[in-house]
């Protein structure tokens, strides 16, 4: 009997509790076409990517971010460098600082990819390198969840 009543409300709480206004959708609509996970590849790199758009809603371009984990959706691209003071300032980062700090907004389904530090991947312990690409509005903030990611390898120096 007292099993009874300890079971009970165990069972009668996941009915009186729900969850509303979630939308758990997985948004696949870029896949890296030209690197598999953890190949090995020499630079310059030309990344590829197919897109079953159009793009939707605030969506303006892409992202394709290296070596580095991407903002979170609603946030800028000038924060991967928030530590940066060459990007402290009502401006934001100047122009073509995202680009050599590896981080590319491209309209395009293409990208050559000839600025991958030495080093990086070591130095996070990963072994590999990483390229992900999101979505960003036409102010470089992350629209959405997408991220597309796939690791590489550039032989004699990722080891």
């Amino acid at each position: 009997m007292a099993l009874l009543a300890v079971a009970l409300p165990a069972v009668a709480l996941p009915a009186g509790c729900g969850f509303e206004g979630l939308d758990f959708v997985v948004d696949d609509r870029v896949d890296i076409t030209s690197l598999d996970d953890r190949d090995e590849t020499d630079l310059p790199i030309e990344l590829t990517w197919t897109f079953d758009g159009p793009f939707e809603g605030d969506e303006a371009a892409f992202a394709v971010i290296v070596d580095r984990t991407p903002p979170p959706p609603g946030r800028d691209l000038d924060s991967l460098l928030d530590d940066d003071p060459a990007c402290d300032g009502p401006q934001g980062c100047p122009d073509g600082y995202l680009e050599r700090n590896r981080v590319y907004v491209t309209t395009d389904t293409t990208i050559l990819l000839d600025n991958v530090a030495e080093g990086t991947a070591a130095q996070e312990a990963r072994g590999f390198h990483e390229v992900t690409i999101v979505l960003v509005d036409d102010q470089g903030r992350r629209v959405g969840e997408l991220a597309e990611s796939v690791r590489f390898r550039l032989p004699g120096r990722d080891r």
